[in-house]
């Protein structure tokens, strides 16, 4: 009751902010549909995340000017908050900076770089449930980081971040994860050129406290007209921890202690892409490849162990969508995704214990305001 009342409370301060200064902003996206797959109930979900935020900025002259951001996400089917951590009010974004003619630079709760960039390739944006299958070490959102973003020089942009492991030295000393050696400092980079026709990205991350997982990418994409293809790949190297977290903390038991209490793997992502302009729609299809191998760490709750026997697994995934504008702001959409697992292993890995099937189909329905 608390936090409600806080936050309605904050969310009137910024109201009345937003109408004495011209250059605070209220915006967001209510999002919700109905979604069925094999194996699953019919549910709610989403095919973008829900959010309220507020932008500001303030002209200091010369080229200079002060800005910052609060951005809460939501389950719009619930109200929930989105994430399931209920103690992070603002999970898409928290942060203040300085923007200057030689780039802006921000402090606080991000977008990652290789997130931000990467999911512009899938026609799916990398949500709902026909989205590219998701790295183990990705992150929408990251923690007590500077980011650095250079001016756009006739499409071409270069990013950098740097994150704060946890503090080793205070309270955080006895956890399991820094004993391990698991606290590690994170940073990324990133380059970008997009000149409207052609778009070329690439890029390599490290999140903080992962025992120095890392990710890098590479993609592009080429628009005719109302035709936009895309492909991308991605390398990732997942060493047991996801943000001072097991990797994959939906599966039970561990096998291997020397793994630090989490699941380590490798995994190669492959998505080509197709958006297509009709009128006020757009066709969307994509197909996925993903292989993981070298997996360790990983059990059943009765012991087992899927990947026992198998060096690696891959699965393909195909997926088309439409999305109907009925005005600038608000849409339609429904999407169809088949995946096909090579074998239980994977299917598991991806589903958590106990999901084993060998293929699954998908299908969701929802409206998108954008406001």
């Amino acid at each position: 009751m608390k936090k409600t009342l806080f936050a309605l409370a904050l969310t009137g301060v910024f109201a009345g902010a937003a109408q004495a200064q011209s250059h605070v902003t209220v915006y967001g996206i209510v999002d919700t549909g109905i979604a069925r797959q094999t194996g699953k109930d019919t549910y709610m979900t989403h095919n973008y995340e829900s959010s309220l935020g507020f932008r500001g900025t303030e002209d200091l002259g010369n080229g200079y000017k002060a800005m910052f951001q609060l951005e809460h996400r939501l389950n719009l089917n619930d109200g929930t908050v989105y994430g399931g951590n209920p103690d992070i009010d603002w999970y898409g974004g928290a942060n203040v900076g300085i923007g200057t003619p030689f780039g802006t630079f921000r402090l606080g709760r991000v977008d990652e770089l290789p997130t931000e960039t990467l999911r512009t390739l899938d026609p799916f944006n990398q949500d709902s449930i026909a989205s590219m299958t998701l790295s183990t070490q990705r992150s929408t959102h990251i923690d007590n980081t500077i980011r650095y973003d250079s001016p756009n020089l006739s499409g071409l942009q270069i990013g950098a971040t740097y994150s704060l492991g946890k503090n080793t030295k205070g309270s955080d000393r006895d956890n399991a994860f820094v004993r391990a050696g698991a606290d590690n400092d994170g940073y990324a980079g990133s380059v970008l050129y997009d000149n409207g026709i052609v778009t070329l990205l690439g890029n390599w991350s490290r999140l903080a406290d992962s025992n120095k997982s890392y990710v890098w990418n590479l993609g592009g994409a080429y628009t005719w007209g109302p035709l936009r293809l895309s492909l991308a790949y991605e390398k990732t190297h997942d060493k047991g921890w996801y943000n001072a977290e097991r990797s994959l903390s939906e599966n039970s038991g561990v096998a291997d202690s020397s793994l630090i209490n989490g699941v380590a793997s490798k995994m190669d992502n492959w998505i080509l892409g197709l958006n297509y302009r009709i009128g006020q729609g757009t066709f969307k299809a994509a197909f996925n490849y993903v292989k993981v191998k070298d997996v360790n760490g990983m059990s059943l709750a009765d012991g087992g162990n899927y990947w026992n026997g198998h060096s690696s697994a891959d699965l393909k995934k195909y997926a088309i969508g439409y999305t109907y504008d009925l005005s600038k702001r608000t849409s339609l959409y429904g999407m169809v995704a088949y995946t096909d697992y090579e074998n239980e292993a994977i299917s598991n890995f991806f589903n958590g214990s106990g999901y084993n099937e060998d293929s699954v189909t998908g299908v969701q329905i929802g409206i998108t305001h954008k406001f």
